[in-house]
């Protein structure tokens, strides 16, 4: 199933070890969705790399998901960049 996420900044959990797996979950204000890995490392390359940007910034993304919110596939269609102006006014708000 595919799903088009226009606001996607998700809350990323550390990764966790379930069933010779690493697990990370990613909240939103519209739920939860789980991404699986077979190492830690991968799942550190995973949270510093592509989804770093996408927890500081936002975006609108393509979810290619199955059964349960697994996440098995990510394509970031726009990153949201605000300026610097914006980013200082949204922290001392």
């Amino acid at each position: 199933m595919e799903v088009v996420v226009d606001n996607f900044k998700p809350k990323i959990t550390r990764p966790f070890k379930r069933k010779n797996e690493w697990w990370v979950k990613l909240i939103t204000k519209d739920g939860e969705y789980i991404m699986k890995f077979k190492t830690p490392l991968e799942a550190e390359d995973a949270i510093y790399g592509m989804l770093d940007d996408l927890q500081v910034y936002g975006g609108k993304v393509k979810l290619i998901l199955r059964e349960g919110n697994v996440i098995e596939g990510i394509k970031v269609l726009e990153l949201y960049k605000p300026s610097a102006k914006e980013l200082v006014d949204e922290y001392f708000s």
